[in-house]
């Protein structure tokens, strides 16, 4: 089972992408905080993707069961000028919210609100690769 979105950057159209995802965890049977999960962390790439990327953003969504944990893959694409993920700016929850900047948490949920998250990025194509274990309790 595959979904292939393909958004233009118009206001919350993020919102298409964390349908798509609440309605294949859904099919896949995973419980409903680890959907809600996986739609806020689709959500923040897409945010990511369109704000950095400058153009359309390809979202792909699958099931994953060839492997001991089967799992929701949730890629995100974009076409822009790229990034080292290895230095974007690292929020941490420790940081007291009141002097903590409003900008730039979307890397650190989506890394906390996933199982597996990868990215790979260069000039011309960045993308965020994340799994959400297909478990029926959080």
């Amino acid at each position: 089972m595959e979904v292939v979105l393909h958004l233009p950057v118009v206001p919350n159209v993020e919102l298409v992408a964390a349908k798509a995802v609440e309605t294949l965890g859904g099919a896949l049977g995973m419980h409903q905080t680890r959907v809600e999960a996986a739609s806020v962390a689709v959500v923040e790439a897409c945010l990511n993707a369109m704000e950095h990327g400058g153009g359309p953003v390809t979202v792909r969504l699958r099931s994953k069961n060839g492997s001991a944990r089967p799992c929701l893959v949730i890629e995100v694409e974009d076409h822009g000028k790229g990034f080292d993920p290895e230095r974007a700016p690292q929020n941490s929850p420790s940081r007291i919210l009141g002097r903590a900047s409003k900008r730039g948490w979307g890397l650190t949920l989506i890394r906390e609100l996933m199982d597996e998250v990868q990215i790979r990025s260069a000039p011309g194509k960045t993308l965020v690769y994340m799994c959400k274990y297909v478990e029926s309790a959080p």
